[in-house]
């Protein structure tokens, strides 16, 4: 049991999601089932392409807060999240002003634009992915302080770690937290589309960054972890 000094608490605010579409002689045509998942979907939105010539994914993260030495947010998600994700952070009791970090796993808009409700945190990413993509970061999301993670793993506060795992994007990062159930990892897209990639460790053939990707999963099994929060997907118990 780590020491309690350095534990957190986790709450995901906003739950992944994906919202697939078509549009058809000027219409939305919708193709979300209830009690799918969202690797349900995905394969949904696969499905649908070759005969809807005009398809489109929504998508948003695991947004999730950490309670702890620090309190923390990771991934906000879309813009368009606002409300939810501020919602949700009101009912755990949790004012946006008492947030001491915003930390994105790596820059893609779906992750990190609702960057902008946390004004007052210091944001949190990884040089390699700051350096590769700073006109798509600086869309005026950036928080106003920002802290550049270098090294391939490194502390972030007491009890918070986190790990250089490339291959979705060059500075993908996870998130390693101490928590009741042990180590708490926020894997971020690193792990995705489908969760069967990761359990079963092999990736389609076709995947791009396919060896990068294989040796950053290892990389996260060598954190021992107990729970695994995906971006896209609902949180797993790896398998040993």
């Amino acid at each position: 049991m780590p020491g309690t000094a350095e534990m957190y608490r986790w709450d995901i605010v906003v739950p992944a999601g994906r919202y697939i579409f078509a549009v058809e002689d000027g219409e939305v045509v919708e193709f979300n089932e209830t009690g799918d998942d969202p690797a349900d979907r995905f394969n949904r939105y696969q499905s649908i392409k070759p005969s809807h010539p005009v398809h489109g994914m929504i998508t948003w993260p695991n947004t999730v807060l950490l309670r702890g030495p620090v309190t923390a947010i990771v991934d906000p998600g879309l813009v368009t999240q606002g409300p939810p994700l501020l919602l949700g952070m009101e009912r755990l009791g949790v004012d946006p002003e008492s947030v001491d970090l915003v930390i994105n796993t790596h820059h893609h808009v779906d992750h990190c634009h609702a960057n902008c409700y946390f004004p007052g945190a210091t944001g949190v990413i990884h040089k390699f992915e700051y350096y590769q993509y700073t006109s798509d970061y600086r869309l005026g999301y950036e928080p106003p302080e920002l802290r550049l993670l270098e090294g391939r793993w490194g502390t972030i506060a007491p009890g918070l770690k986190f790990v250089l795992t490339p291959g979705h994007t060059v500075g993908s990062i996870c998130i390693v937290a101490k928590v009741a159930e042990g180590n708490l990892v926020l894997a971020g897209d690193t792990i995705g589309p489908l969760p069967e990639y990761f359990s079963t460790m092999k990736p389609p053939h076709d995947m791009p960054n396919r060896k990068e990707l294989i040796d950053s999963w290892w990389r996260i099994r060598d954190t021992e972890p107990a729970i695994i929060v995906p971006g896209h997907n609902p949180p797993m118990v790896p398998s040993v």
